[in-house]
């Protein structure tokens, strides 16, 4: 019972740093998506001429679109993993230099946390070269983490608590790697809208 409390007390905390973020830079970066031209609409629907058609107006974006919404949401709740990630390192560094391996991991989430930022705000160029970056350094480090934890298979085998250590890494490895491949498709469907 004090495994799922202390779940939901990491999981609420999660999402709190997560909305946090998020909501401050989405209202505040609204406005830069309001100069996306999101199609035309006829300028007068009533007004339906027998000579000649009616005229049409373009209609723009009220807010960035809901895929590059939750992908930034996405990238506030990946990136903020760079805080447990910190500790870990510095602990790990303490304890016979082992920290150092979690660097990729910290430089990784950052990269993501700034992606966030980036799409949020319709950075010209820079959210779609961020975007593409984050998610090469994730599906790499993913991947490596993945195979590297195949070698461990074995030992977890003899060992009960390591298995159950295997099992949350390559499924959170999992995630990350859904969350990168998020990250390059909306940059894929709204890429014209970051280079105008």
């Amino acid at each position: 019972m004090d495994g799922i409390v202390t779940l939901a007390i990491v999981a609420f905390v999660a999402l709190l740093g997560a909305t946090l973020p998020y909501v401050f830079v989405e209202t505040r970066w609204r406005w830069r998506w309001r100069e996306v031209p999101a199609g035309r609409v006829a300028a007068d629907a009533a007004s339906t001429g027998v000579y000649r058609a009616a005229g049409d107006v373009p209609r723009y974006l009220h807010e960035a679109p809901r895929l590059v919404r939750w992908t930034a949401f996405s990238c506030f709740l990946f990136g903020q993993m760079f805080v447990p990630g910190l500790a870990v390192g510095l602990f790990g560094l303490v304890m016979a230099g082992v920290g150092i391996v979690s660097i990729p991991g910290l430089i990784t989430a950052a990269k993501i946390y700034r992606v966030g930022f980036s799409l949020l705000r319709r950075d010209h160029r820079v959210a779609v070269l961020r975007a593409r970056d984050a998610a090469s350094w994730a599906l790499w480090l993913n991947g490596v983490i993945f195979v590297g934890s195949l070698l461990f298979v074995p030992r977890a085998l003899d060992h009960h608590g390591f298995g159950g250590l295997i099992v949350f890494v390559d499924v959170y490895g999992a995630l990350s790697i859904l969350q990168a491949l998020l990250m390059l498709r909306a940059v894929r469907v709204w890429e014209d809208a970051f280079f105008t």
